[in-house]
């Protein structure tokens, strides 16, 4: 099982998940904040490996706001 807390990537502030990894298979349901992974390719010195890790809100906000990340689409809870 997860702890029920975990830190931005950013500001490291603290992130609540809303119920267990037990309960949901398909998302992290995290409160204000998102999952992201981050896969490294060829050229980097961590090429060929993926990461997890979390992202508030707010950081995410200001990263976009900034043009620091890129949207790329909207995923459908129900499929495409």
């Amino acid at each position: 099982m997860r702890p029920p807390l975990t830190p931005c990537l950013i500001c490291e502030k603290a992130v609540v998940y809303l119920w267990s990894k037990d309960q949901s298979e398909r998302s992290t349901n995290l409160n204000s904040a998102s999952d992201v992974k981050i896969t490294a390719w060829y050229g980097s010195s961590f090429d060929m490996n993926e990461y997890q890790a979390v992202i508030c809100d707010d950081c995410l906000d200001e990263a976009i706001q900034k043009r620091r990340v890129a949207f790329v689409r909207e995923h459908s809870p129900f499929g495409e």
